[in-house]
């Protein structure tokens, strides 16, 4: 009963909060004045829930009385503590939407819970840290991953939403073969070759063959992104404060772990990460790669037959699962293009869209892949598999910041820097006689 009570008054709390927020924007969205009237109906049933508790404490507490007189005497109802009414000011008052969290009650309640942990530890408010304490937002254990050095522990709550935002963001997680990486190095098996089938006579032997097996190693690699905040944010904007530093964190490590995946050419610019699109354009993976026609050097001038040529030369087991990868502006001058130029297509066709799909398979945006426009000879344009089968994204569940505040004192600024740990291995992209599960398109060398 004591750890609903708890439940219901941080749900109270962030409710109040994101109100407060909310109310003080000075012209609000039509979104931002739904939001509002939710959460009031919200507040009204938290506050319905509260009494409700109390009262349930209270009986439960004469119920004692009456069956054991002899007993000592019960502990005091938990009365729910009233939020403040406090003046919570927005990061931005003109764009107070959640990004990070959504707008859901519970998502409100996480976020200020994270917002609180974040004071607490910023100016080591006592009330913060102590309602952190009592509200079981604990910090995690550190583990052989973790950034020991003068940090912060985070509570999973926090790394969560940022390595759930990561997924979200970024596209290349989603594309390919997910593992979690127990320690920081982390080596899985790999099916080189199998079996081989002979014909054999009548009280002949039966000729004998192996499989063979290789591995594919993985090594966590840290990745790090600082914010830096005004200490009058830190101050004030529990909810917005989370959702901001979340957003932020995620965002800035989505996109560099797309560029790793896609595109790393093995420098320390990528964490020494060869991404699949630089990998498979090595010279030892062609028969995974198809040469656009002569004069077709550029995404507005790739043809039906540069991606029927993709098509055919993919396996059947890589099929399922299969889709298009391509940069926004590539698909607009090349597979866009091809569609809208094709018969039949009527005005009102035209005016809804030819869809992200392409030749039976879905296509997928990938802002770090080529976007080059006009003549571009030899590079890789396009994608085409099951990226399940060729890559792994392995990471560390993992999530640590730490903060500093003398760095930018002279401003009256803080340093949030957050770090994860993850690899990237594209491992199966073909040989110079075998087509692997992933085809490239590559424009014309002239």
């Amino acid at each position: 009963m004591a750890s609903n009570l708890k439940r219901l008054q941080d749900r109270a709390a962030a409710v109040a909060a994101r109100m407060n927020e909310l109310a003080g924007v000075a012209e609000r969205s039509e979104d931002q004045t739904a939001e509002l009237r939710r959460l009031s109906d919200e507040a009204d049933k938290v506050k319905a829930d509260l009494e409700f508790e109390g009262k349930l404490a209270a009986k439960e507490q004469e119920l004692r009385a009456v069956l054991e007189p002899a007993a000592p005497a019960a502990p005091a109802p938990v009365v729910a503590e009233q939020p403040k009414k406090v003046e919570i000011r927005a990061i931005n008052p003109h764009h107070t939407t959640l990004r990070a969290f959504n707008d859901s009650p519970e998502a409100v309640e996480s976020a200020y819970r994270c917002g609180r942990w974040l004071r607490a530890h910023v100016f080591k408010n006592s009330d913060d840290l102590r309602w952190c304490k009592d509200h079981g937002v604990e910090a995690r254990a550190l583990n052989e991953g973790s950034n020991s050095a003068g940090g912060s522990l985070v509570p999973e709550e926090f790394a969560n939403r940022v390595i759930r935002l990561v997924e979200t963001y970024g596209t290349y997680p989603g594309a390919v073969e997910n593992v979690s990486m127990s320690r920081d190095t982390m080596v899985i098996p790999k099916r080189l070759s199998g079996t081989t089938a002979y014909f054999v006579g009548e009280g002949s032997s039966v000729t004998e063959s192996e499989p063979t097996y290789g591995n594919v190693s993985l090594v966590a690699k840290k990745l790090a992104v600082g914010c830096r905040m005004s200490t009058e944010v830190v101050e004030d904007a529990l909810v917005s404060l989370a959702d901001a530093v979340a957003t932020e964190f995620s965002t800035s490590l989505s996109f560099k772990i797309d560029q790793c995946g896609w595109i790393g050419d093995g420098t320390s610019q990528y964490g020494g990460v060869n991404g699949v699109v630089n990998k498979i354009n090595d010279g030892t993976h062609t028969a995974s790669v198809v040469s656009a026609a002569s004069g077709n050097t550029a995404f507005e001038t790739l043809d039906i037959e540069d991606f029927l040529a993709v098509m055919g030369k993919l396996p059947l087991y890589a099929r399922q699962g299969a889709a298009w990868y391509v940069s926004p502006s590539g698909y607009a001058a090349s597979i866009a293009r091809l569609k809208y130029a094709a018969g039949g297509n009527t005005v009102d066709n035209l005016g809804a869209g030819a869809g992200e799909s392409w030749l039976g398979y879905p296509v997928r945006m990938v802002h770090v892949m080529n976007s080059t426009l006009g003549a571009d000879a030899s590079k890789v344009k396009v994608l085409f598999g099951n990226l399940s089968l060729a890559c792994i994204y392995a990471r560390r569940r993992d999530f640590s910041v730490r903060l500093f505040d003398q760095v930018y004192a002279t401003t009256d600024q803080l340093l949030l820097q957050g770090t994860m740990r993850f690899d990237s291995v594209a491992h199966t992209l073909g040989t110079t006689s075998e087509v692997g599960p992933v085809i490239a398109l590559r424009s014309a060398a002239s």
